[in-house]
């Protein structure tokens, strides 16, 4: 292949729940350096962020004048960007639009019957993309023969043997960052020094939540679970040391997923000898031991994520969570005993099924839930809580649940105005509303006696305090 071929990687937001974006999407940035290592002929990169506008978008793709449109977005985002395909597509037929990402991997049927996309990629992005660059040549004689895709056949939907996924992930190089303008994102919402980066560590999940949506690595051929050497992430934080940067989210669906790799992990940064250099990261409470959080705290963790979501045991067992209220407790004391901040993640009405018939938290479930949270943060076990409402997203048991039992419909996309407290049982408007302003009103009390946020995530904070005085938005 002789000519330089074009890519204009994507990344289309939409509204999401009015927040900017922190950092850029690494997993199209591994698409750039994937093909870059592992092709000998030209490939130009562009990298769109989800701050850029429609008129970006379409400007960017006449002066740059791509051969592929490489766009990875989310379920919350499909309308919005089924818009500004078709736009691109009639601006340039020529085209090749490729989506990927957590909506087209379960929806690719619905991205084809909304846009005028050419392909999809279903689950992990790097060997399968490289296959379409590879053939762009001959791609509609050669898409039949690729693994892990879907597209239109004379029309029918047709999708193609899954790919496996790829084992040894220490094999994939870092990602491009070169393609990225740190301008055009906020940072971490909350911080201990700037500027600040993420990685990714691990890939993939071996539970199943009901309400959790990660649909790109729970494909059927391959592992569950996926962890990089200590050796490599060491690698990838040194690089990014050397860029200037000074605290990094290490981002792993649950870090402790195996002790003994985590505290290796731990003490590999630790070795490293960058007092100014911070760590945040996501765990789960279980497995935890003192052992684990006293090299967390020595390899400069400051503030770990959790996903705590209710208090009761009851909706833990519910939505598959695998987790028992007593054991968040001691994992939120075994970290704060090191002084490490601990954030948790609430969601207010979780939904479930069980014999065939709806559940969800009862009224005296979520404010029982606040009110723990209250207890924990005054013992001092706890210093940050996010509260959402549980939306069905594509790709969850939820999803399915909620079209099963009419909370949502075919044509319904995830976005601030779900309309749960319709299907609350024993509550009215007015209550949910109450409840709802309790919790985000916990979480602004939460914020603002432990500090360390980041102001430039203006917009998310302000939707936030909104949100007290106006309640949800039904």
């Amino acid at each position: 292949m002789n000519k330089t071929i074009r890519i204009l990687l994507a990344d289309s937001h939409g509204p999401i729940m009015g927040k900017d974006q922190s950092s850029p999407n690494l997993s199209l940035l591994y698409l750039a350096s994937y093909i870059r290592e592992k092709t000998s002929f030209n490939v130009e990169f562009k990298y769109l962020p989800q701050s850029k506008l429609e008129i970006d978008h379409l400007n960017i793709v006449k002066e740059f004048n791509p051969h592929i449109y490489a766009v990875s977005f989310t379920s919350y985002a499909a309308e919005v960007t089924y818009q500004l395909i078709n736009k691109i597509k009639k601006l340039n037929p020529n085209i090749l639009i490729v989506c990927g990402g957590p909506h087209a991997t379960p929806s690719s049927k619905d991205v084809f019957e909304k846009s005028d996309t050419d392909i999809c990629v279903l689950g992990e992005g790097e060997q399968t993309f490289l296959e379409i660059v590879s053939n762009l040549d001959n791609i509609e004689i050669e898409k039949h023969n690729i693994h892990g895709i879907s597209y239109l056949n004379n029309g029918k939907f047709t999708q193609n043997i899954e790919r496996g996924l790829i084992t040894d992930i220490d094999s994939i190089p870092f990602p491009a960052r070169d393609l990225v303008d740190d301008r055009d994102f906020t940072g971490l919402v909350y911080s201990k020094a700037r500027p600040n980066a993420e990685i990714v560590v691990t890939r993939g999940c071996p539970f199943r939540c009901v309400f959790c949506a990660n649909p790109v690595f729970r494909l059927k051929e391959g592992p569950l679970f996926r962890s990089r050497s200590p050796q490599n992430i060491v690698e990838e934080v040194e690089e990014l040391y050397q860029l200037g940067y000074r605290e990094i989210f290490i981002h792993s669906d649950e870090l402790n997923l195996s002790l003994d790799w985590s505290i290796e992990l731990c003490k590999a940064l630790y070795n490293m000898n960058h007092k100014d250099l911070y760590f945040q990261t996501h765990l789960r409470a279980s497995p935890m031991s003192k052992k684990f959080a006293f090299w967390l705290k020595k390899a400069n963790f400051w503030m770990i994520k959790m996903g705590i979501e209710s208090t009761s045991d009851r909706v833990l067992l519910g939505v598959k969570k695998k987790m028992s209220h007593n054991k968040t407790v001691l994992a939120c004391k075994t970290l704060s005993e090191q002084r490490i901040k601990v954030f948790g993640f609430l969601m207010l009405f979780n939904y479930w099924e069980e014999d065939g018939e709806l559940q969800h938290d009862t009224i005296a479930e979520t404010k029982e839930t606040i009110k723990e949270m209250y207890k924990l943060w005054r013992k001092g076990y706890l210093h940050y809580i996010s509260w959402e409402i549980s939306r069905p997203v594509q790709g969850s048991e939820f999803y399915d649940i909620a079209l099963k039992h009419g909370l949502i419909d075919k044509n319904y996309y995830p976005n601030d105005y779900f309309n749960t407290f319709k299907f609350i049982k024993g509550s009215s408007k007015k209550e949910f509303n109450n409840i709802f302003r309790a919790s985000r009103m916990q979480q602004a009390v939460l914020i603002l006696t432990s500090g360390n946020i980041e102001w430039r995530n203006y917009k998310g904070i302000w939707r936030k305090g909104m949100t007290i005085i106006k309640g949800i938005k039904n």
